[in-house]
């Protein structure tokens, strides 16, 4: 009889602490806030599904390709994924479950800018080629329209994405939601966080004080589009604050890269999965 109860002591022990570590592992929010998206709001949204990042944000560029960053194709010594262990989704608006409008291929190149930096994330920004093209023109996935011009302080843009209503909660909304965010003079983000420089070709938006609800990114929302006026305007970098103060959120500027970009939609070659940009 003692040993029967011991063995429901150990089993009701074993239980417990089950039940509380579960419970402490609770999914890192997306973004804090913001309204939920309709079906083609924003169709030129994707996000890919790599080793490293269980989420990282996209762009279709053309039906062969989209855009995002290169610290998501790079894993922790900058070396380059195998492009065919890379999922691409887009012209699906929720996580979970899948959508019959939901577009998927692996990836079949990767291209990273050469002179992309790890250290200061200069440079952020890669091009995946995918092996099946996409069903363009749909309702759903458009190629996006890339931003050629400057965008002037204290516009307000829209960064959709996946999230949180607050930062307390617990369970990822598994709706697009999209947040409007401003954007804000560069020399003011570098005066109120000097140790990770805005440079000319980034841009610097959001709050730079602190938004417990949002409207925020957090640290699942790597990679995401900033739109402004309906153009492709940035890919979320670094600055993932989760309604922090003094870590603005900071975006690679597509405009700088556009000629690199059409460039390599028209590249041959195939870079050798382990590649790696010469400056990291």
């Amino acid at each position: 009889m003692s040993r029967l109860l011991s063995v429901l002591l150990l089993v009701t022990t074993l239980v417990v602490v089950v039940v509380m570590v579960t419970a402490s592992r609770d999914p890192e929010p997306f973004l804090l806030g913001g309204a939920v998206t309709q079906f083609g709001e924003y169709p030129a949204v994707a996000h890919i599904v790599t080793p490293d990042h269980v989420i990282c944000g996209a762009a279709v560029v053309d039906d062969r390709h989209v855009v995002t960053l290169a610290q998501c194709v790079l894993n922790g010594t900058h070396h380059s994924f195998n492009p065919r262990l890379i999922r691409i989704n887009t012209g699906d608006i929720r996580l979970m479950p899948v959508s019959s409008t939901r577009q998927t291929s692996l990836g079949a190149v990767i291209y990273v800018h050469p002179n992309y930096k790890a250290h200061t994330l200069e440079n952020d920004i890669a091009v995946i080629r995918v092996q099946v093209p996409f069903r363009l023109p749909s309702n759903e996935v458009e190629p996006a329209i890339r931003r050629t011009r400057i965008v002037a302080n204290g516009v307000t843009c829209q960064m959709p994405g996946w999230g949180v209503t607050a930062a307390a909660g617990n369970v990822i909304n598994a709706e697009q939601r999209y947040i409007a965010i401003p954007i804000n003079d560069r020399d003011v983000c570098n005066s109120v966080r000097p140790f990770s420089r805005v440079f000319e070709s980034m841009i610097c938006a959001g709050n730079m004080v602190a938004a417990q609800n949002g409207p925020a990114p957090c640290p699942q929302s790597i990679g995401s589009g900033l739109y402004c006026n309906g153009e492709l305007t940035g890919l979320l970098s670094f600055g993932l604050n989760c309604g922090a103060a003094n870590n603005p959120p900071t975006f690679t500027q597509v405009r700088f890269f556009n000629p690199w970009i059409n460039q390599t939609l028209l590249r041959t070659d195939i870079p050798p999965a382990g590649w790696s940009p010469l400056d990291v």
